[in-house]
């Protein structure tokens, strides 16, 4: 199939009376016509090398913005990472971003979905850890899991290498809840 239209746009571009109809879509059929605009006027307009440069990085950035229309929420989480642009340059970032992205309330829900969801599953986890480190604490352990007594509160009962593992469980679980809840 692929093959097919690989053939299909070679003769495109070979001939220009092709009969478009042949095509899958309208959305290709008008990209096919734009390009060969494109190319024709390229053939004819004597342009500088950093005229080039320019319409080349933008063409490859509409192509890099057509990569990230499957995920449109990606391009935005990327403008949000730079934290050195100034607040004049961020929207303008965000104007265009939002120009080029088709963003409704259904898209930023299913977001919003996501990331709660996320975020109880590594709660559910976090609660999972604090409550076995406090089980292995407070619940005799059998005498092959009490290594060695590490301090003596009394000749029978200390704190044991055990008791130290138990404590490193419930702090990880504490952090889970902490990193979960916290700004970025």
């Amino acid at each position: 199939m692929k093959i097919k239209r690989l053939l299909d746009i070679k003769k495109i571009s070979k001939s220009n009376n092709y009969n478009f109809s042949q095509l899958a879509t309208s959305g290709e059929i008008e990209l096919e016509t734009k390009i060969q605009e494109l190319t024709s006027l390229l053939e004819t307009t004597h342009l500088t090398k950093d005229q080039i440069r320019h319409y080349q990085s933008r063409i490859s950035q509409a192509f890099e913005n057509a990569v990230f229309s499957e995920n449109p929420i990606k391009p935005f989480e990327k403008l949000d990472q730079n934290h050195n642009l100034s607040r004049e340059e961020l929207l303008d970032g965000f104007e265009k971003l939002l120009s080029q992205n088709q963003i409704d309330s259904e898209l930023g829900r299913k977001y919003i979905r996501k990331n709660a969801f996320q975020k109880i599953i590594v709660c559910l986890i976090a609660t999972v850890l604090i409550a076995a480190g406090f089980a292995m604490i407070i619940m005799p352990a059998p005498p092959s899991f009490e290594l060695f007594t590490i301090f003596y509160f009394n000749p029978n009962d200390g704190v044991t290498v055990m008791d130290l593992v138990s404590l490193l469980i419930i702090l990880s679980g504490v952090f889970l809840f902490v990193l979960t809840f916290s700004k970025k």
